[in-house]
């Protein structure tokens, strides 16, 4: 049926200073921009908080659990208690977790708890909220110039880089176990010299965009799955965490959600007063009946009490 959809302009973004990461649970929403401000809504008291004012970061990343609320900048990570929002004492620092580590961080991927820090010659894999971490042994310059490779995502085990180094040909997708340092190599992915976003879907697929159409592949078999040409405008996020949805949103500001397996849509749910005309990269995340994106303006959020829009 046709339920009550509310969508609420959250987070107002200032010009010059874009959303950068969001996240959203059950209980409550955060999004931080490319100054490293952040900003937390808890659905209980509906109350709006200012968590940081601008910083000397960019946020790459953002995760909450029952107590606490993390940011991850691009060299550090700080938590902040969710009853008082008083942030905790200290900041974690990246490079200091590696002693002999002398690199600086050239890329920090995040998914939910688990953040994929990545070092010209070294690979770090921290679990957040328990500050436990792993040196693993993959090295992004052994794929070869960093200039030609771009890590796109990171799914808590895998790690997706395009690989642009032969200019006659289109992108090689490698998907790196970096637990078990095996690599798969994708060098047929269809209308991959198109392609704008890629993000990892479950244990062997990736869902990308190719301008307004969402195509889920399967890496393993080298097969796709689906292409998805609903979406009336090109796409321009994607949020592909759910283990039987694949959601995307477009720059006319509807979002689809497709299931995976039958290759139906499952819900469309638009944004009335978004615009995606900056060109930033923007941030899509769907949690049960609640819808939350960013958009030139900021951070919009759609609740859908009974999930049906």
């Amino acid at each position: 049926g046709m339920g009550a959809s509310r969508c609420l302009y959250l987070f107002g973004c200032e010009l010059g200073d874009p959303i950068s990461s969001i996240h959203l649970d059950s209980s409550g929403c955060v999004a931080g921009s490319m100054m490293g401000r952040v900003w937390y809504f808890g659905f209980g008291a509906k109350q709006l908080e200012e968590l940081v004012g601008f910083s000397d970061e960019g946020v790459r990343g953002l995760y909450m659990d029952q107590d606490c609320c993390y940011v991850t900048y691009f060299e550090t990570c700080q938590s902040w208690r969710r009853d008082t929002l008083d942030a905790n004492c200290s900041a974690l620092n990246f490079r200091s977790l590696d002693r002999k580590n002398t690199q600086t961080v050239k890329h920090v991927l995040q998914r939910g708890n688990v953040a994929c820090v990545l070092f010209p010659y070294s690979t770090l894999v921290l679990d957040i909220p328990r500050q436990e971490h792993h040196i693993r042994h993959f090295k992004l310059n052994d794929l070869g110039s960093p200039a030609d490779l771009a890590p796109c995502d990171f799914d808590g085990e895998k790690l997706a880089v395009l690989d642009r180094s032969n200019p006659t040909q289109p992108p090689v997708l490698r998907v790196v176990h970096l637990e078990r340092n095996e690599q798969v190599e994708v060098d047929m992915l269809p209308k991959a010299h198109c392609l704008t976003l890629l993000k990892l879907w479950q244990d062997r697929s990736v869902a990308y965009a190719v301008g307004a159409t969402l195509h889920l592949y399967d890496f393993v078999a080298k097969e796709l799955r689906h292409r998805w040409t609903g979406h009336g405008r090109q796409i321009v996020a994607i949020d592909a965490r759910d283990a039987t949805t694949v959601a995307a949103l477009g720059s006319d500001a509807v979002v689809r959600i497709w299931n995976a397996k039958s290759g139906d849509c499952a819900r469309v749910v638009e944004l009335p007063d978004a615009t995606y005309y900056m060109d930033y990269p923007y941030y899509l995340c769907v949690s049960d009946s609640r819808v939350l994106a960013s958009a030139d303006q900021g951070v919009f959020l759609v609740d859908s009490e009974d999930g049906e829009v």
